[in-house]
């Protein structure tokens, strides 16, 4: 059968900058479990080895703003082009891949902002259950807006700094 892979190349100096904004899908690509990793090189491990020190309060903003963008692809009940999601929207009157996303994002941010770190596999039940239709979208409006009051206390609690330390994520980036 052919394959299509679904990626994206970056210089390292890109990829460092995205990261050290806390893009969501960078950090991801930081934390991503080690058995899913298929091929690495030293630079590589050195750079999950510190992977830690790209993390600061501002990843709230960043999260914050791609859940949002979710919420609104989800409230918009927009069609879609791939025949499995169109049939998923008409099933549950929703797209469950945004909201599973919606979810995976607030999830993220709240173990980053309480414990300076990042563990992509903890929520897998629940975010298999949205996937497969278990919530409503009452649900997931209720959610949301339960966890983004609650993140916001979360973000004011949080001791990792404000933003990046850019000297460290530099001196990593030379190294």
């Amino acid at each position: 059968s052919k394959q299509t892979y679904d990626f994206q190349i970056y210089s390292i100096v890109r990829y460092f900058h995205l990261c050290m904004e806390n893009n969501p899908n960078m950090i991801d690509s930081l934390f991503t479990p080690r058995r899913c990793v298929i091929q690495t090189t030293n630079i590589g491990e050195m750079v999950r080895e510190r992977r830690r020190e790209f993390l600061h309060r501002g990843s709230w903003h960043k999260f914050k703003g791609y859940a949002y963008a979710q919420m609104g692809k989800i409230r918009s009940k927009t069609n879609s082009s791939n025949e499995r999601r169109a049939a998923d929207i008409e099933k549950h009157g929703f797209d469950t891949k945004f909201a599973y996303h919606v979810i995976r994002l607030l999830g993220e941010v709240e173990q980053i902002l309480v414990e300076g770190d990042l563990d992509l596999e903890r929520n897998r039940e629940q975010l298999k259950s949205i996937r497969r239709g278990e919530w409503t979208l009452d649900e997931i409006e209720r959610y949301f807006m339960d966890k983004e009051k609650d993140l916001e206390r979360v973000y004011l609690e949080s001791t990792l700094p404000h933003g990046p330390d850019e000297p460290k994520v530099r001196r990593l980036l030379l190294d």
